[in-house]
């Protein structure tokens, strides 16, 4: 089972891509009827939330009302620090909603991620014992070299971030990359 998919419900506090949805209130608007049949769906003090997919786009929302959506439905954002990436949620709903289309989660670049699955695959290989000339030869399809050439390779640094990185993610860093825009730190 992918992450994507794993019985997991985090709370919009955690994960900015959560939709936050209510019922539509506001006057006669021209609103697209929308019903949720949920792949998975758990009920808490804050209301109800759901998995679910339209086409091939995964969803996580969590329903004020206590109810999966059946008719005109409002996708509410909280303002914060992370806005932008609510917004991005929403968007990416409607585009599955309304035009059929995938819409890129931008969170995560291809670039991002390869340096995300390096550094898990990093942490494996130094926890299962291996040094980090093995690690790049592994991860990277590194040549084997002589100790003095593998002291001054570039390939050793990122080997021992990739490392570092890795063992960040388990500590507890990996619900950063539930958050894509990062908010000012001042």
């Amino acid at each position: 089972m992918s992450a994507q998919n794993a019985d997991i419900f985090w709370s919009p506090a955690v994960d900015p891509s959560v939709l936050i949805f209510a019922p539509q209130q506001g006057p006669n608007m021209t609103t697209v009827n929308f019903k949720v049949v949920p792949a998975d769906a758990r009920t808490s003090d804050e209301g109800l939330y759901i998995h679910f997919v339209i086409d091939t786009e995964h969803f996580a929302a969590i329903c004020i009302d206590g109810r999966a959506p059946d008719g005109p439905v409002a996708a509410v954002t909280l303002i914060d620090q992370f806005i932008q990436d609510r917004v991005d949620a929403i968007v990416r709903f409607r585009d599955a909603v309304l035009f059929h289309r995938r819409s890129p989660d931008t969170r995560l670049t291809p670039q991002r991620r390869q340096r995300l699955i390096e550094s898990l695959r990093a942490i494996d290989g130094r926890r299962a014992g291996a040094t980090y000339q093995e690690i790049a030869e592994a991860v990277f399809g590194a040549a084997p070299v002589n100790a003095i050439t593998w002291k001054s390779a570039p390939l050793r640094d990122t080997v021992m971030r990739r490392t570092a990185s890795g063992l960040a993610l388990v500590a507890g860093g990996y619900r950063r990359l539930l958050l894509g825009h990062r908010p000012d730190q001042g």
